[in-house]
């Protein structure tokens, strides 16, 4: 069996087009952009055939794993076989994909959980709002980079804001010349029936209702644009959780932490 370094290929985006079609919930954007599209794909072969393919990050965790379905009973040989070699020593994986994460699970020392999974029930949320979310342009890309530094210390240096600004998915709440808040809309490109939510609150205007009024005000947006809105939180965040929950989200899949040494 062999892992092969390689690009992000129409073969791999082919394989990864097939793993989407199984998955029992859909993909986080925040993985799937950030964890698992910055990370080395390998093709795993075995006698010169493409098995599949999995993603490794820096820090030696696997991020994304797909076999073809005939070689779905060879999973467990094939993540023994990257541990094994040295090329994982962990995996963060959802319960979206039964096979590996259980594979994953089964070989594991120790696990825990890392993010929680929303889907939205698609009913359009009655709320009366004044807020006005405006959308974030060019001209105000300087002051939202500084704004996800100090709220939640993301360094943006890669492009981040600029993209989603590019793509009239990312808005606002101002007053005066202070942000109140930041609200993502991504329409995936890859799971054409999907937009995923995200929202950042000043830490100084939290605790007064504003997270759920932008969340909702943003559901129905999605859902005028015959989308299914998703969104995600961390284990540890219990307010965004409430926020979340009170919306009309369901927790539909869990990301886990998976390690394998006993370190």
């Amino acid at each position: 069996m062999k892992f092969i370094k390689t690009n992000i290929t129409d073969t791999i985006n082919g394989l990864r087009s097939q793993l989407y079609k199984k998955l029992t919930a859909p993909i986080d954007a925040m993985w799937e952009l950030l964890y698992i599209g910055s990370s080395q794909h390998y093709f795993i072969e075995n006698d010169e055939n493409i098995m599949g393919y999995c993603c490794i990050n820096d820090d030696n965790c696997l991020v994304q794993i797909f076999l073809l379905e005939e070689y779905n009973s060879k999973m467990e040989n094939v993540i023994t076989a990257l541990i094994e070699s040295k090329l994982i020593t962990s995996a963060s994986l959802s319960s979206n994909e039964p096979i590996s994460f259980n594979t994953c699970l089964s070989l594991s020392k120790g696990n825990k959980t890392n993010t929680f999974c929303y889907e939205h029930a698609n009913t359009p949320r009655d709320i009366e709002s004044k807020l006005n979310l405006e959308l974030v342009t060019t001209n105000d890309i300087p002051s939202i980079k500084v704004f996800l530094k100090d709220q939640v210390g993301m360094d943006d240096t890669f492009g981040y804001t600029e993209n989603l600004v590019s793509r009239k998915e990312i808005y606002m709440l101002k007053e005066s010349d202070v942000i109140i808040a930041t609200s993502e809309c991504r329409m995936s490109d890859s799971q054409p029936e999907i937009a995923d939510l995200g929202i950042i609150v000043n830490s100084n205007f939290q605790g007064k209702g504003i997270a759920t009024q932008v969340m909702q005000l943003q559901v129905n947006r999605v859902l005028k644009a015959n989308r299914k809105p998703i969104c995600s939180t961390t284990l540890d965040n219990i307010a965004s959780r409430k926020v979340i929950e009170k919306s009309g989200f369901f927790c539909s899949n869990i990301i886990f932490d998976i390690s394998f040494t006993n370190n």
